[in-house]
């Protein structure tokens, strides 16, 4: 299992971890779907695990441990080998009680992903779903797919991208879309990007920018949140991982991996460099500059009264997390720099607290911040 399969597997782990301890704690919702489109071969010539294995086993450890909700795992790869492959380990250590439902599959991508956009369009409100789609390219992923899997609200979908190769012909696909080997591309490129696009238009770009230009056309003018996490293969070549929701919550989950597993930036998983340079690295290790980036967004956004409740969108949308945000806040306000006041007068607001969780979200405003100019 190569390096950057074993990010990606770790990155899709660390998630379904979080996404289902929440979820099994909600008492209305009675099922969780989880699809994985491209299931590859469970269990790889070193032992590591791949995407739909890793899925069963925690799917596994949680029913043991609460017994509260069953998972259903809906798996599929167009080589029935890896379908079985899976399948065996499975039937071998699902418990008599079957603690996972799972239903297998062995069509083309397209096919299962037009399976899947049926079944989900109809999903009741007590059912969530969990998308990962993890293709052998990027020819089956369309832009009316994607937006449809997340348009009932109840659906996350988890995207994986051979970055590297998109960027490095992107140019040639725009400039010569009718060349069969181009073409797949320029239809990905044409239906998420409009003409007046940078990348359309060819403009010279990096690859992060790339990255970031995808990562915000998911988010579908607004209508969903979505982050990116880049996955060096080699050196300065990229996948990345896409995560789109509609789930204010679950994006702060996702925010929060990204972060843990990236603890300087949250943007990905970088191959280790040479000593010089991480020497250079750990001499300017105080200096964070995603610090100094925050510190002047806050500034910014604060140059209007903002209630907690709108600070705590702002500062996820932005992809940081309400932790990272709090220091800068108490320290702009020892400083005198913003002013803090109770949103209704006949509450008292505690000293240095911003309310910056999901819950207060979730509940009327509590303070009011603004900037002293």
């Amino acid at each position: 299992m190569q390096i950057h399969s074993l990010a990606k597997v770790e990155f899709y782990k660390s998630y379904l971890v979080r996404y289902l301890e929440i979820l099994n704690l909600v008492d209305y919702i009675h099922r969780i779907n989880i699809y994985d489109v491209f299931c590859g071969m469970g269990i790889y010539s070193d032992g590591n695990k791949g995407s739909a294995i890793v899925a069963f086993d925690i799917i596994k450890d949680l029913y043991e441990k609460s017994r509260k909700k069953k998972v259903c795992l809906i798996l599929n790869d167009s080589d029935i080998e890896r379908v079985n492959k899976v399948k065996g380990y499975i039937n071998m250590h699902n418990s008599p009680i079957a603690c996972c439902d799972v239903n297998y599959n062995n069509i083309d991508a397209n096919n299962m992903l037009d399976k899947i956009k049926t079944t989900v369009k109809n999903t009741p409100s007590n059912v969530r779903n969990l998308v990962f789609i993890d293709p052998y390219g990027y020819k089956e992923i369309k832009k009316e797919m994607i937006d449809t899997l997340m348009k009932n609200g109840r659906t996350e979908v988890m995207l994986f991208l051979p970055i590297s190769h998109m960027y490095r012909f992107s140019q040639c696909a725009v400039e010569e879309k009718n060349r069969a080997q181009y073409r797949p591309l320029y239809e990905f490129i044409k239906s998420f990007f409009p003409e007046d696009h940078p990348i359309v238009r060819r403009e010279k770009i990096s690859v992060r920018e790339y990255i970031n230009y995808i990562r915000e056309a998911l988010c579908f003018n607004d209508r969903y949140y979505s982050t990116s996490y880049h996955i060096e293969r080699r050196r300065n070549h990229y996948f990345a991982l896409f995560f789109i929701s509609a789930n204010l919550l679950g994006f702060e989950k996702i925010l929060e991996v990204k972060w843990e597993l990236d603890e300087a930036s949250g943007n990905g998983f970088n191959l280790p460099r040479c000593s010089s340079i991480q020497l250079e690295i750990d001499m300017f290790k105080d200096y964070n500059p995603y610090k100094e980036k925050l510190g002047m967004l806050l500034l910014d956004y604060l140059s209007e009264s903002r209630t907690n409740c709108e600070l705590y969108k702002y500062i996820l949308k932005n992809e940081f997390l309400p932790r990272h945000a709090m220091p800068i806040l108490k320290d702009l306000q020892n400083k005198g720099q913003i002013a803090v006041r109770p949103y209704s007068m006949d509450k008292k607001n505690k000293n240095g607290a911003f309310y910056l969780s999901y819950k207060d979200y979730k509940t009327l405003p509590r303070i009011i911040i603004e900037r002293k100019i």
